[in-house]
């Protein structure tokens, strides 16, 4: 009787396990796996990383992403022409801009184009001042553009006559410019570093340079602040209290030429504080009358 129950629960217990094995064979058989052509394929990859991506994050990831012209090195030093990192915005803005063709419009873009070319020719040349030195080379500068300039040791004023003038085309050691006149010319922001290097200049006018700001004053004041005697900047119409403020650089201004001294009240404390600073600064507001020759 042993035996026999012996035998019987041997049988259950080998049948019992064949069934788990089949049952995990089944389990473990890739039912669900989809054919290597199937196009859902690549988006349970993509899933995958995905998943793997947000629960580790690498180094890589606290990277900023790298600019076009940085991954591609060998197209940038072509393209960079035609490229600045605002072209996008600029072009949509200009895309979205209606068309207008009236004849103010033209006026207007035919100015920006003139004043941009403008502030290109004057620019500073190096070879310009390496073969004619700072002092000729300015006076080239000046005179070109209708102003007039004067030579130490020298009465004569040079000015162009219909375009043409006499200066010397090459280095000489003993011409020193002692007066500027710019009257009423386009000097602009891009043309005072060809005023750099001058020794002995004592006397410069800007009456009437309409581009001339506070941002030209506070140059104007570092290149000359060694030499300077006389200035004016009458019929200047940018430059405000903070312009005037630093003529304190110059050591030597002894005479300063204005529209008004008290058109405003922080403009005329200015006058005040630079006279005070300067006792040998005289501030006259009077119309000065002066020929060239």
């Amino acid at each position: 009787m042993f035996k026999l129950l012996r035998g019987r629960s041997q049988k259950l217990i080998q049948c019992a396990f064949n069934q788990y094995c089949c049952s995990f064979s089944e389990n473990a058989k890739p039912k669900d796996k989809l054919p290597e052509t199937s196009p859902e394929k690549p988006a349970i990859r993509l899933k995958s990383l995905n998943q793997k991506k947000r629960t580790e994050v690498t180094k890589e990831d606290l990277v900023w992403r790298t600019p076009w012209h940085q991954k591609n090195v060998e197209y940038y030093s072509t393209l960079r022409t035609f490229y600045t990192e605002d072209n996008q915005i600029s072009l949509l803005k200009w895309i979205q801009q209606p068309i207008d063709l009236s004849p103010a419009s033209i006026k207007n873009w035919y100015n920006r184009l003139k004043e941009q070319r403008e502030k290109i020719l004057q620019r500073y040349i190096p070879d310009r001042h390496s073969i004619l030195g700072p002092e000729l080379a300015c006076a080239h500068f000046i005179v070109y553009r209708g102003g007039a300039v004067k030579f130490h040791n020298d009465d004569k004023w040079i000015k162009a006559v219909n375009g043409e003038y006499s200066l010397p085309n090459r280095y000489r050691t003993d011409m020193y410019l002692q007066a500027i006149d710019c009257s009423n010319t386009s000097l602009r922001y891009e043309g005072l570093d060809n005023l750099r290097g001058l020794q002995n200049v004592e006397w410069l006018s800007l009456n009437g340079c309409e581009h001339i700001d506070d941002y030209c004053m506070d140059v104007i004041t570092n290149i000359f602040s060694h030499s300077l005697v006389y200035l004016d900047i009458r019929n200047i119409f940018s430059i405000s209290e903070r312009g005037l403020g630093a003529l304190y650089k110059i050591n030597h201004l002894k005479m300063l030429y204005l529209d008004d001294m008290l058109k405003d009240t922080r403009y005329e404390l200015t006058c005040l504080l630079l006279e005070e600073l300067n006792s040998a600064l005289e501030i006259k507001s009077d119309v000065v009358k002066f020929e060239i020759e």
